[in-house]
């Protein structure tokens, strides 16, 4: 897990980029909470478009900025959660390395966030996902 603070975005957010390389080579999962300005998301708190439903991946703050998670664990008895980090390397490798901007970048794309938005801090968790001890459920 790492996470940056404002300062550390907006030079790139580099110490950050190891936790997806690392979880990538063990073919892990990661997961991301993003802070920003409250106006600067385009879907209210616990849509179902945006955060399945559930208002526990929101945090609001005095300062108008929310918490936002994203790729959480789906529970218990429901699979690991969480996106492939090898795809989400190749996503900061193509935005030259900068985290920061490589998930801007997908929470603009996928509608949750304004283009013009900035993101205040920015935390990043890497996971190896278990491998299915059942050898028939494997090749499915």
């Amino acid at each position: 897990m790492a996470r940056a603070g404002k300062q550390h975005i907006a030079s790139g957010a580099s110490r950050l980029r190891p936790v997806i390389e690392r979880t990538a080579a063990v073919g892990g999962n990661i997961a991301f909470t993003v802070r920003a300005k409250k106006t600067a998301f385009t879907m209210d708190a616990g849509d179902r478009r945006d955060s399945p439903g559930l208002r526990r991946n929101v945090v609001r703050r005095r300062d108008s900025t929310e918490e936002r998670a994203y790729g959480k664990s789906l529970g218990a008895g429901q699979g690991p959660g969480g996106f492939d980090a090898r795809e989400w390397k190749d996503r900061v490798d193509a935005a030259d390395g900068d985290v920061a901007a490589a998930v801007r970048k997908w929470l603009v794309d996928t509608g949750r966030l304004r283009p013009d938005a900035a993101l205040t801090h920015l935390e990043i968790r890497g996971w190896k996902v278990p491998e299915d001890p059942d050898p028939r459920r494997r090749h499915r």
